[in-house]
């Protein structure tokens, strides 16, 4: 009786006649596994934001293709979950790795906490457009430091460069507002014409073709920050209702509650869908304006709008210390932002300006030195500016003032002005993601710099552990769902953020009895524990714990590109 051969068939019979049937039997399995990958035994939390589930997860080229009990199937890797959690890996939605994975692809800070995929292009700044003077400052600026160039101009050339360094994490990207701005206007405070306008628009759509997946403003932020609510309005009108619109709005502070009105505005008046990012109220006397915050969101959804907000699980923020200044101050760039410095006549206006700030924060105590520039200033990092003044002999202003004219207006801080209360009231609303607002970081490498917010390091194991686990803030997969699936539908991701069959194969095993945190605001070079397993796009990047060098991220284009 006569039967089919198969591919199978042939194979084991070319490889019996070529290698000897001595050797067929371990030739025979290799070829005849099920999956690449085979998780077995674990708690499936799909991301969905439904309880969890024993069974086992079947992976092949990249893609989950099987869930349930695989206890017959055999792969070329078992990883043994047992007692641990699986879930999709972590989006996160705002972040600022757009150089960092061209410098050390590694990802090192962001895939130990189990994130898969990071946006980039955030707070109105992205690495393209980029007119030819924007390109050769930066990469004069990028070969000193570094020593990589910047051989591009758009998203195309920017997303080719990504691809050819290879990453371990899948990347997404905004284009910036204020990127845009300054490829058409400059640093100038001065209204767009409307040929400003109508060029700004014609980048914007040239970026959205080559995938960018919407646009983002930074808009306490020079030059973004001199942008009408009108022009930002007609810019979105550039996304035809199908991008999302992510801002740092115009105020998180004393003005917040202007600020979301004038972002809905914008989100109504342009048709796109509208994203709060870092949402906080900023400032001891702005805290008890967190639920009026939530109130206006509320409202604007059941209006219709498609509005959504993330945040980090920290009491600090992180910015530029030029945000202490006011924007007058800033107006023209760094070089007319120290001349202004310099200038005897504006002491007094600047000194009123900053002092206002720092009462908004509380004190020169709440405003800590995250990172300088030069060499001589590093030994400033991790202290406050009252400390470091106090060092210096110094009064905390003066001491400012000198340090940013030497630092050529550059330097980063970390400035203490929300609660605990405040964290958990946002944090805790269903349309609320985490994000980590910080790139990726590495305890060893050119990007070991600084003495950055441990949110660059802990965002979402300190999601898990300390506010589902310890706090009980929300069920261990309602805090899942807010680092998967809301991120990934917020952007248009219909195959990542779950774990289904057919979806990317990006998933985290981790102990949920364990997993924690360990950067703290003095020592944040920790890697977190508890999250021995992270997969991207099928392949295990942390295995046992440690990164295993593989780099099998890709470049996510939006769905609308062309």
């Amino acid at each position: 009786m006569s039967r089919s051969f198969s591919r199978r068939d042939f194979l084991q019979s070319a490889a019996a006649t070529a290698i000897g049937s001595s050797s067929w039997a371990w030739l025979g399995c290799v070829l005849t596994r099920d999956y690449d990958v085979l998780i077995r035994g674990g708690l499936i939390i799909d991301g969905t934001g439904r309880d969890g589930e024993a069974a086992d997860l079947g992976i092949r080229n990249g893609r989950i293709v099987a869930m349930g009990n695989l206890a017959q199937k055999s792969a070329r890797r078992v990883i043994q979950a047992q007692g641990m959690v699986v879930c999709p890996g972590f989006i996160d939605i705002h972040s600022h790795s757009d150089d960092d994975l061209l410098i050390d692809p590694r990802a090192e800070s962001k895939i130990r906490q189990g994130v898969t995929t990071e946006v980039l292009g955030q707070d109105g700044e992205s690495l393209a457009p980029l007119t030819e003077a924007m390109r050769a400052e930066m990469d004069a600026r990028w070969r000193d430091k570094y020593g990589t160039a910047v051989d591009w101009t758009d998203f195309a050339g920017y997303f080719r460069r990504l691809e050819a360094r290879r990453m371990a994490v899948n990347v997404i990207s905004m284009v910036g507002q204020g990127t845009l701005r300054a490829y058409v206007i400059g640093e100038a405070n001065q209204p767009a014409a409307a040929e400003d306008l109508a060029g700004m628009q014609a980048l914007a759509r040239q970026a959205f073709q080559q995938g960018a997946f919407g646009i983002s403003s930074g808009l306490e932020y020079t030059p973004g920050s001199f942008a009408t609510t009108a022009e930002i309005t007609d810019l979105c009108r550039a996304m035809d209702g199908r991008g999302l619109y992510s801002t740092h709005m115009r105020n998180e502070g004393d003005a917040v509650l202007e600020a979301i009105d004038e972002a809905i505005a914008i989100a109504n008046g342009s048709g796109v869908a509208l994203n709060i990012s870092h949402l906080k109220a900023e400032g001891r006397r702005n805290w008890h304006k967190a639920g009026d915050i939530l109130q206006r969101l509320a409202t604007a959804r059941q209006a219709g709008l498609r509005v959504t907000c993330d945040r980090y699980p920290y009491v600090a923020y992180n910015t530029e210390l030029t945000s202490l200044f006011p924007l007058w101050s800033r107006d023209g760039g760094r070089e007319k932002f120290v001349e202004r410095l310099r200038d005897p006549a504006l002491r007094d206006s600047l000194s009123a300006a900053v002092a206002a700030k720092i009462t908004m924060l509380g004190s020169w105590e709440a405003a800590m030195i995250s990172s300088m520039d030069k060499e001589a200033h590093k030994r400033f990092e991790g202290q406050t500016i009252a400390a470091a003044a106090q060092q210096q002999g110094q009064e905390p202003f003066a001491f400012l003032m000198e340090l940013m004219i030497e630092e050529e207006g550059r330097g980063d801080m970390v400035g203490f002005a929300m609660s605990e209360e405040e964290i958990s009231k946002i944090l805790a609303d269903p349309f609320c993601m985490v994000a980590s607002d910080a790139s990726a970081k590495a305890v060893d490498g050119p990007l070991r710099e600084g003495n950055p917010h441990p949110r660059a390091f802990g965002s979402f194991p300190r999601t898990l552990g300390k506010y589902a686990r310890e706090d009980h803030l929300f069920s261990l997969p309602e805090a899942i769902r807010k680092c998967t699936s809301l991120p990934a539908s917020t952007l248009g991701l219909p195959d990542r953020g779950v774990l289904r069959e057919g979806s990317w194969a990006d998933v985290v095993v981790f102990d949920a009895g364990k997993v924690h945190d360990r950067a703290t605001w003095q020592a944040p070079w920790q890697y977190p524990e508890g999250l021995p397993f992270v997969l991207v796009n099928g392949e295990v990047v942390v295995d046992g714990g440690e990164h295993t060098q593989q780099l099998p991220g890709r470049v996510l284009r939006a769905p609308f590109a062309a």
